[in-house]
């Protein structure tokens, strides 16, 4: 069970509702259920939006990227 529950986006804040579009853009179109429990705080996925598309300038490729992330989730207990 999450710690944060998630938001459809409809019923999130108005403001949250931009990166979840943009979100949406990064995953091919798919509204996944991070973006949807970042939602609840729009500051904070306002900062996670940021820092993504910092990174995206970054030295890592997609494929590496993702490999990490999946790991990191992996460690953590994180059902995917």
């Amino acid at each position: 069970m999450p710690r944060i529950q998630p938001v459809e986006p409809e019923n999130a804040p108005e403001v949250s509702q931009e990166y979840v579009e943009a979100g949406k853009q990064m995953t091919g179109g798919e509204v996944i259920n991070f973006f949807k429990q970042m939602s609840v705080s729009p500051t904070s996925f306002k900062g996670y939006m940021d820092l993504a598309e910092t990174l995206q300038g970054g030295a890592l490729d997609r494929q590496t990227q993702e490999s990490i992330a999946v790991a990191v989730s992996d460690f953590d207990g994180c059902v995917y």
